[in-house]
Formats: C-alpha cells, structure tokens, sequence
C-alpha cells in the first residue's frame, strides 16, 4: 500500500517529511535503516529532489544520519535532539579565545559500565569498557570534566601510555584502525555533583551543560560515548538559524 500525503497548504516535501519524522519516531528503532532513495520515491509517487530536500530536513532536524554507501538510519534517542550545527571541540574553541587548552588524564578504568552507557554502546550485560577520566583546562583553570567510555571490543589493551600527549581519536585510528564517522551531541542544562565540583575547583550545585557524545565508526556501530561536564559560568553555545530552503534544482 502506498503511503499517503494529504496535501495542505504545505510544500510537498514537508508533507513527505513530516510524514516520515511520524513513522520515524513510532515504527523505528535507534539506528534502523531507512528505505532507499527509491523505494520511498515509490512510497509516496513523488520525485527524487522532493525525497531528498524531505531528508534533508530530517538529517537537520537531528533525526536521521547519513552513512557514504550504506544508507539513512534513524538517530539514536538520548534526549530530545536539537542540531547545534556542528560538533564541539574543545581545543578549537581554546586556541580560538586565545587561550592554552590541557587535556589531563586522570584515570583509565576497566569496567562493566552500568545500563544507560551500555544502551549509549550498544553493549550485552557483563560486556566490559573502558572508562577514561579526564579533566580539560585552558590557562591551568580547569573547565570540562569528562568520563570516555570505550568497548574492550573495539579496544583491547588500550593503555594511558598510548593516550599520554597523543589526541584520542588518533590513538583510535592509529593503534586500533577504528575511525569515526559521525557524531552525536545531545547538551543539557543541569547542576555539578560533589565530585565534578571539586574537579572543577567550584562549588557543589553550581550550573553546568552536560554535553552527551555518541561516535559511531565506519562501520555503523557505536564505539564511544563520552559525557562532559562544562561549566556554566565559562560556556555559552550559540546556534545560527537561516531559512535554507531555496528550491533551485574534528579532532577530539
């Protein structure tokens, strides 16, 4: 049966979209794929431009990501997404301000991560993870304190030596031949706990953002979920909006 539109005063490949963004978040898992490109051109009796511009606006809306050959999945559901434009880099952001980021790390831990990291991971209960700890400063004033979580599956005997003064993701690259390919970051507003505060030289409850990353590789499978506890009184994100609709035809 194909799929119907009712059309309204609406551009047809919102009405395809809105569709979509419906049966996305009721009939879809976390990372299920989508039909091709054709099949939903068949769906729903439309062109290929409309299909795309309707995707599009789904992949900007933080609900579907796009993988070079393999295909349109649903996002994983965190929390309730919003597109910030593009990924956060701490040490970007620092040269950017003119400051001097350090990245140091506290502890490297082998664990059973608890539930919601094993979900975030796409673990079996008893799978071990790394834990690494970290803590990012600029100027020696300590700003991000950070908790990687990376599976003994994709990482087996990753050590501090192999991340003392190397970027991470290099030492996934280069020690392990796993790359990330995408990306997600979920922020939310909330308040430090005792241990955070005292990472971070504030006080107990003081506002923060928690920024949620979930990589994932070539390959479709999550291989990293870091949580990052900013402070709220050094970090401000700021998003651009503009109407892109014009119908014509990092390291970690």
């Amino acid at each position: 049966m194909k799929s119907e539109v009712i059309m309204m005063n609406k551009p047809l490949y919102q009405l395809v979209m809105l569709d979509l963004q419906t049966k996305i978040r009721e009939q879809f898992e976390s990372n299920a794929k989508l039909p091709s490109e054709r099949t939903l051109m068949d769906q729903y009796e439309v062109s290929r431009n409309t299909i795309r511009l309707a995707l599009d606006d789904l992949e900007q809306r933080g609900l579907i990501y796009r993988l070079h050959g393999k295909g349109t999945f649903v996002s994983p559901r965190l929390v309730n997404q919003t597109d910030l434009g593009s990924m956060y880099s701490f040490t970007q952001e620092m040269r950017d301000a003119g400051r001097n980021p350090i990245t140091f790390n506290l502890a490297l831990e082998l664990i059973r991560p608890e539930q919601p990291v094993r979900e975030q991971l796409n673990l079996t209960d008893g799978a071990e993870a790394y834990c690494l700890t970290r803590l990012r400063m600029a100027d020696n004033e300590p700003l991000i304190f950070e908790e990687t979580y990376l599976p003994i599956e994709h990482f087996p005997d990753l050590t501090m030596q192999m991340i003392s003064g190397t970027p991470l993701y290099v030492v996934m690259k280069e020690s392990f031949h796993e790359t990330v390919v995408m990306a997600f970051e979920d922020i939310e507003a909330g308040a430090v706990t005792t241990r955070e505060a005292q990472a971070l030289e504030i006080a107990e409850h003081d506002p923060c953002l928690t920024i949620y990353r979930r990589s994932i590789n070539d390959h479709n499978v999550p291989i990293e979920f870091t949580k990052s506890v900013a402070r709220g009184d050094h970090f401000v994100y700021r998003t651009k909006q503009s109407n892109r609709r014009v119908l014509t035809g990092e390291n970690k």
